[in-house]
């Protein structure tokens, strides 16, 4: 049984790091796409645009790993089925429980030491990635602004520009939506073109805005709303709270807190007697951090009799597999969180749901997997031989 076990857990290690390696490139490519009009050729300093890649590995190790974990599993069991070697060990007197008890060591893990990560690592991570773009944001206002797109990354406005020249630091064709919480009023700037600065000695933003109108609306009083045009118009918005050097540690959000400092925010809530819905926010953090990092177990216990199932050990066919059983864990946690943070939902059960959905339905598959069950995926390849023999048919005709 110790070779056996040798042999599995190294069965294991390539395809997590092959699969590890590939997701955290394809996030990557994914983020480096999105981020290279909005970064590249607005004066920020390579090292920043770098730094900046480096803090969103945080959040893409958080779905890396556990993706990995299946991939592993579906590859290594996988390629027991193909190469018969299960029917052998089966032959042999070894149950599926004790062929599955070496990656569930290295699952277990795993598990733990993501929870470490998520505990200790990735809210310092978030923290300051958030302090990074707010100090992007400062020096380089227009940085944040993408053509046609509304932002709020500069304070108490909403802010978008059909054209952004970064070499002028000019905007042209603006729309600012600005609101103020003391009187409820609401107005909507529009400007043929303005300019936005940072002011550091006093700490403030500066918007100019030339040749547009402005439009004024109070909620409570519908008909004090009016209109009026301006050749010149300046905005000002001072700002307190986190300074500009990515150093700073003060302001963390949910995010970026540990579960101590969660567990002790919830409790304040609760002695506060603070609203339903501000305390399921911060639970659905304090939960998040637990099912994330125990998904590893749930990753392994499917992943393992789907592979023994499927008699597919390569990298391709358990990495389809894998997408579908992802996406379909990733729905469920999704779904569940935005419930929650309405207050439709326990945040407990909100953030374990897709473990127990898929802990059930893997305990399902390692029973039909122990007695020997094959999967031919003929659900896939009815529909697909009927679209081909469609098609076909149409072309003959």
């Amino acid at each position: 049984m110790k070779i056996i076990s040798k042999y599995i857990s190294k069965e294991h290690v390539f395809p997590f790091f092959m699969s590890l390696g590939v997701i955290l490139f394809l996030f990557i490519l994914n983020i480096v796409m999105k981020m290279m009009t909005r970064f590249v050729g607005k004066g920020l300093d390579f090292v920043v645009i770098l730094e900046f890649f480096y803090l969103s590995m945080g959040w893409i190790l958080a779905l890396a790993v556990p993706m990995s974990v299946l991939v592993a599993a579906l590859v290594a069991y996988g390629r027991l089925s193909q190469d018969n070697e299960w029917s052998v060990i089966q032959s042999g007197g070894i149950s599926i429980y004790q062929l599955m008890l070496p990656g569930l060591i290295w699952s277990l893990l795993l598990s733990f030491g993501m929870m470490y990560f998520h505990n200790n690592i990735l809210p310092e991570m978030n923290h300051q990635s958030k302090i990074l773009k707010s100090s992007i944001t400062r020096k380089k206002p227009l940085a944040v602004i993408e053509p046609g797109i509304f932002v709020n990354d500069i304070p108490g406005f909403v802010i978008k520009a059909e054209k952004v020249d970064n070499e002028k630091n000019e905007l042209i064709k603006v729309v600012v939506l600005e609101s103020s919480l003391s009187t409820n009023e609401r107005r909507t700037i529009t400007a043929e073109k303005g300019y936005i600065t940072y002011e550091q000695d006093i700490k403030r933003y500066k918007i100019v805005l030339y040749d547009g109108e402005i439009a004024n609306l109070d909620p409570k009083k519908p008909d004090g709303y009016f209109r009026s045009k301006f050749s010149k118009m300046e905005l000002l918005k001072e700002v307190s709270g986190i300074d500009f050097e990515v150093k700073d540690k003060g302001s963390y959000g949910d995010r970026e807190k540990s579960v101590d400092s969660l567990r002790a925010k919830i409790t304040r809530l609760k002695n506060k007697r603070a609203s339903k819905i501000a305390i399921s926010q911060v639970e659905v953090e304090y939960y998040k951090k637990y099912a994330l990092s125990f998904a590893c177990i749930i990753m392994f216990l499917v992943g393992a009799p789907l592979g023994l199932m499927s008699g597919r050990g390569g990298m391709g066919a358990s990495a389809s597999m894998s997408i579908l059983i992802f996406t379909i864990y990733w729905f469920f946690l999704i779904s569940g969180e935005d419930l929650a943070d309405r207050g439709k939902l326990d945040p407990m059960w909100a953030m374990w749901n897709a473990n127990i959905i898929i802990g059930i339905l893997s305990l399902f598959m390692i029973r039909l997997a122990s007695k020997g069950t094959k999967l031919h995926f003929a659900f896939i390849t009815t529909p697909l031989g009927w679209i081909k023999r469609k098609f076909t048919s149409k072309s003959i005709e």
